[in-house]
């Protein structure tokens, strides 16, 4: 898979992407935040392998201004959910999977970004907690948080539980609390 963003100039974010899935291509294009558009077809004969298809694609869309994925990410959000202990529960394994495929294909399919892991433990609170941690590389904070809140209340992934933190890629600084589901203002990572 190659993901591919272009900013405009009235702000938006444009995306172009493609891989191959059962011997087609399959490339999606459109507005970040926006599901966009979907084409599939039959790899195509002129090209000997995914290499030549893939520079094909660099050139066209470079041309038009865009640039690959991992110089456009912008932003770390990370999801937090709250756990009982260190190794967590049975629920708190299912609730990383599910959680995570959620937030992959929402991400995804609105070229917003991609979920880049997760961990679970304790966190730097100085009182005991216990926390899982899902982290999602982002082109614009503010239609990401929208999205996880959307996906995961929709979803019925314990949305009343999740606290949502921000940090910009380019800056090690700490993660700032955009969202907590319940009114409790302190995050510790």
């Amino acid at each position: 898979m190659l993901t591919l963003y272009k900013k405009e100039s009235d702000g938006k974010i444009l995306y172009a992407e493609y891989w191959l899935e059962e011997g087609q291509v399959v490339e999606h294009i459109g507005t970040v935040g926006t599901y966009g558009t979907t084409t599939r077809t039959d790899f195509p004969v002129a090209y000997r392998d995914e290499t030549e298809y893939k520079n094909d694609f660099l050139t066209r869309f470079t041309d038009q201004g865009y640039d690959q994925a991992s110089n456009q990410y912008s932003y770390i959000l990370l999801v937090q959910y709250p756990m009982k202990s260190m190794a967590g529960s049975k629920r708190d394994l299912w609730l990383k999977d599910k959680a995570s495929e959620a937030l992959i294909s929402e991400l995804g399919w609105k070229g917003l970004g991609v979920v880049d892991g997760h961990d679970m433990g304790k966190t730097a609170n100085p009182v005991t907690a216990f926390a899982l941690n899902i982290y999602c590389y982002v082109v614009d904070e503010k239609l990401g948080i929208q999205a996880i809140k959307r996906v995961l209340k929709e979803t019925r992934l314990d949305y009343t539980q999740i606290k949502i933190a921000s940090r910009e890629l380019e800056n090690d600084g700490e993660y700032v609390l955009k969202y907590s589901a319940k009114k409790d203002q302190e995050f510790y990572v």
